[in-house]
């Protein structure tokens, strides 16, 4: 059996392991082979600019909501309220991001249907959900 000290020094070596890539540029964009990398660099620029979204609709939110007659002037309050949509479609997006993709109630309520609903035999208690059109 292995001691405590040769577990952490597995553990450590873990850790040290260390991997680099290399990025040449082409035409001053980055030329990058491996698929990885590149999925990765997309998604860091998908979350930035997801980033500065939230942000610049943030600010212009807050700048609007610091009017004097914000719910007295109609034109200032159509621009706070569109604002503050600008602010939760920007939100929206980059915890899109940030959670990825979730399964719809539909989808989830056909994950649920038991095996044996799904080959032919509708279980007790259980209903068949049908995706085709005109059924109910």
């Amino acid at each position: 059996m292995k001691t405590e000290a040769e577990l952490d020094a597995n553990i450590a070596k873990l850790f040290d392991e260390d991997t680099t890539t290399k990025v040449e540029t082409v035409n001053g964009k980055p030329y990058v082979t491996d698929e990885q990398t590149l999925a990765d660099m997309e998604a860091e620029e998908r979350m930035r600019e997801a980033c500065g979204m939230l942000l610049t609709a943030e600010r212009r939110f807050q700048k609007i909501s610091a009017l004097p007659h914000v719910m007295t002037d109609s034109k200032i309050n159509c621009m706070w309220w569109d604002s503050l949509e600008s602010v939760y479609q920007a939100d929206k997006a980059l915890w899109r991001i940030f959670v990825g993709s979730q399964p719809t109630p539909a989808q989830q309520a056909i994950q649920r249907v038991p095996r044996d609903a799904a080959e032919g035999q509708q279980a007790e208690g259980e209903r068949l959900i049908s995706l085709r059109r005109g059924c109910p």
